[in-house]
């Protein structure tokens, strides 16, 4: 009786001790997990929102540390427990469902089976006329001043003001304000003593981009930035706002119709899968003087809003739309008609609207545009209009070799249409970062160069030499000799006119330029051959018809 009562007594507190240490160890996994959460809300604005891999991820961790300890605990050969019961199985179990899932809903929504689905992420109205796509020059706002320009002149300014030493200026974007085209930035707080001092920012810089004299720091005490701590924390009030929405890039500054400064916050959503296909469904607007948040739909967003879309969204689907043109397979092997988006991207205000502008071109060649493509940052409409050219890094190069001796660097090029004529404009500075001449570069001939140190003078010039007084009013010419010739790496038709056909007297024993890609046609063209031509003081060919 003793020994068994002995054992009994044994078996009691054995007991006891294994219920008081299970209670212990979910005692510590608890406070575990409330802390992980903690830090995933306060720290890493994790959203609420299985479309966010943040939160799967968070998920799969949890459960995976809910699992280790108790397996440990439970797995004791000494206690005959059948491993069904054991806890652990539930959260391995748990753990791998997740996993799982995410993997099959990765591969049942990506391109290999869906690839129309990722193309028409964008709406793209293809084959559209350029002159419609781009504004005219003459009523075309160009800006002359760049993001880099933009950032020395503010800096310059913050040094002036003495804000220099708590502050910076924080990341430019530009905007249409009061019917100009300006660069806004906030100003942001060098460190967190500087906050702690300060505590509220003293507002933005606005600077024209038509006018590089006109920068000006308007004062307005921002108690949210992105530089800001705690709970003045910008990104933190955003996600406190709403903590379903999904965000993968920072805000940015614009301003309303009223002149108030205001962060415009991206909102997105995986179109397919829950896990594929990210866009652009709302903004967040938040004023940074109270902290007020209001959440609008892209459709409803106040109209004084330039930029709805990402930009990297946009590049992202624009490039599933060129590389899935004939499918997901042909994209691996055959690549037919495939395009991608061009190493230079830009931002043009035509028609009212702000446009993202970038040049197409063909996969596997970096030569050559075949188009320029403009989407609106408000809609994400895109217009492609399909004109062969130099890209924007070749216009650029072509600048800076018709000022080879200053060592110049060039700004990004943008496409201006000046009278139908697609042409890069573009500034080329010192080694300071200062603008010392404007340049204009024909794209679908790149070798006609413009530059001059005013910048009307600059647009009068290349007027000259690509429209000149050398149109042909309709006048058909006979094509008596043309021969291909390739030159640099690029290929140019030589033309000669049929005195006897035509009278084209003035310039009937004149060889004329044509390069390849100023019109599909002109490869078919021959000897016999009817056309009309828009020709410039270097006898290069700008324009040239084929009659049928």
């Amino acid at each position: 009786m003793y020994n068994y009562g002995k054992t009994a007594i044994n078996i009691n507190f054995n007991k006891h001790r294994f219920v008081d240490s299970k209670k212990k160890l979910y005692v510590i996994l608890g406070v575990l997990t409330v802390i992980i959460l903690l830090f995933a809300s306060y720290f890493s604005l994790t959203p609420i929102n299985y479309q966010s891999g943040a939160l799967r991820f968070l998920l799969i961790l949890l459960c995976l540390i809910w699992s280790v300890p108790l397996w440990v605990r439970y797995n004791n050969p000494t206690k005959n427990k059948p491993f069904k019961k054991n806890p652990f199985f539930i959260f391995l179990a748990a753990a791998i469902f997740l996993f799982a899932l995410n993997i099959i809903l990765g591969i049942s929504s990506s391109p290999l089976f869906i690839a129309s689905n990722y193309r028409n992420l964008i709406s793209v109205k293809d084959n559209n006329t350029f002159e419609s796509s781009v504004e005219d020059y003459t009523t075309m706002q160009i800006p002359v001043v760049d993001k880099d320009l933009a950032a020395k002149l503010g800096d310059k300014k913050l040094g002036e003001d003495n804000l220099g030493s708590q502050f910076n200026v924080g990341s430019y974007t530009m905007i249409n304000y009061k019917s100009n085209l300006y660069w806004v930035a906030p100003i942001e707080f060098n460190g967190f003593f500087p906050w702690v001092n300060r505590r509220v920012s003293p507002g933005y810089v606005l600077i024209n981009a038509n006018d590089q004299s006109d920068v000006q720091i308007i004062k307005t005490e921002l108690q949210y930035t992105e530089s800001s701590y705690f709970w003045n924390d910008l990104q933190r009030e955003n996600y406190y706002s709403n903590v379903k929405f999904m965000r993968e890039e920072a805000p940015h500054l614009e301003i309303d119709d009223d002149g108030n400064p205001m962060y415009i916050e991206s909102v997105y959503v995986h179109r397919f899968g829950l896990v594929n296909g990210l866009d652009v469904e709302g903004v967040i607007i938040t004023d940074p003087v109270n902290g007020k948040a209001q959440y609008y739909k892209t459709a409803n967003v106040p109209s004084w809003v330039d930029h709805i879309q990402s930009e990297e969204v946009v590049l992202d689907q624009l490039n599933y739309w060129g590389k899935y043109v004939n499918g997901f397979f042909n994209s691996l092997f055959a690549k037919k008609d495939m395009l991608e988006v061009s190493t230079g991207v830009n931002y043009v205000y035509s028609n009212g609207q702000m446009y993202l502008q970038t040049g197409m071109t063909s996969v596997g060649s970096d030569e050559s545009i075949v188009g320029v493509m403009m989407v609106d940052m408000r809609s994400k409409q895109a217009l492609f209009s399909r004109i062969g050219g130099a890209t924007e890094y070749a216009g650029a190069q072509s600048a800076i070799g018709a000022e080879q001796s200053m060592k110049f660097s060039a700004s990004d090029p943008i496409m201006i249409n000046v009278s139908g004529i697609p042409t890069y404009f573009l500034l080329l500075k010192d080694n300071e970062g200062l603008v010392k001449r404007y340049a204009y570069v024909n794209v679908k001939d790149y070798t006609l160069v413009v530059t001059n140190v005013d910048k009307t003078a600059a647009l009068a010039d290349y007027k000259a030499r690509v429209l000149g007084t050398h149109d042909t009013n309709g006048t058909e010419y006979t094509i008596s000799a043309i021969e291909k010739v390739i030159f640099g790496g690029e290929t140019y038709f030589y033309i000669k006119f049929d005195p006897n056909a035509d009278s084209v007297e003035g310039f009937a024993a004149e060889v004329f330029k044509a390069p390849v890609t100023l019109s599909d046609e002109l490869p078919f063209v021959k000897a016999g051959d009817k056309v009309k031509i828009i020709y410039n003081s270097d006898n290069v060919i700008t324009s040239l018809v084929v009659e049928k």
